[in-house]
């Protein structure tokens, strides 16, 4: 069985950060180990409150995990402080493991999830990923539209075009690819970015190339949608990876 380690932030409504990410792994049959680096009180519309941990029992998680696994990927999502990315950075070194990046930024709902001193650090840590996932607001912040001499190959998310989501992989090498699935719900979804990438993490574990990663994680999240369900609220459903 394949390991991934994930290292972002907890998620008390269970449908983001690394709640959803070790919902993703077992249902893709990978084993997950988790980095946690802040706390998020939210509902599925808006976040209240983040506490970010220290940086130093950030370090501690990290060494305590290499000392015990071997991991086949690693994604990132929520790092919010630069000390916790230098941490991460450092931690990245020694791994040989693929990296999958998401440079949480921003909620669907607008609220910042990272400290503006903190952006160009996030793009030095992407030097040392696979692939980073953001969306089309976290593209904005971080490279302003332009994806020239890029840091790591990206995949922005997501692109609604005639009733298609489309996602667009741009590669270090200048080039590029769309990967259109139908919109399985108009609705917005929380944590589908988290999903995302961790199932990109896994599948790319199994030994998938980028392409047929990327093509296998969208197929996930239009299944997940599909199989959603509703919350008291009615405004956004939760995704459902559970079995079938």
């Amino acid at each position: 069985m394949k390991k991934i380690l994930i290292i972002a932030g907890s998620c008390n409504s269970g449908t983001a950060g690394l709640q959803a990410d070790i919902k993703t792994c077992a249902r893709l049959n990978c084993y997950s180990a988790t980095a946690v680096t802040s706390l998020v009180a939210e509902t599925t519309d808006a976040i209240k409150s983040v506490v970010c941990l220290e940086p130093s029992f950030v370090k501690d998680q990290l060494s305590t995990l290499a000392e015990e696994f071997s991991f086949d990927a690693i994604k990132i999502g929520m790092l919010f402080s630069e000390e916790i990315m230098d941490v991460v950075h450092e931690f990245l070194l020694t791994q040989k493991a693929k990296v999958v990046l998401d440079p949480v930024c921003v909620s669907k709902s607008g609220h910042k999830l990272i400290k503006d001193s903190a952006v160009e650090k996030l793009k030095e840590l992407m030097k040392l990923a696979t692939v980073a996932t953001p969306n089309l607001d976290e593209a904005n912040v971080l490279f302003g539209g332009n994806f020239k001499d890029l840091p790591c190959d990206i995949i922005v998310k997501k692109r609604v075009s005639e009733g298609n989501s489309i996602d667009t992989l741009y590669r270090k090498d200048g080039s590029l690819q769309n990967f259109k699935t139908p919109l399985a719900n108009p609705l917005v979804m929380s944590g589908t970015g988290c999903t995302f990438s961790t199932a990109l993490a896994c599948y790319l574990a199994k030994g998938k190339s980028l392409e047929e990663a990327i093509g296998l994680s969208k197929e996930y999240i239009c299944s997940i949608i599909k199989e959603s369900i509703d919350t008291k609220l009615g405004k956004n459903r939760l995704l459902w990876h559970g079995a079938k």
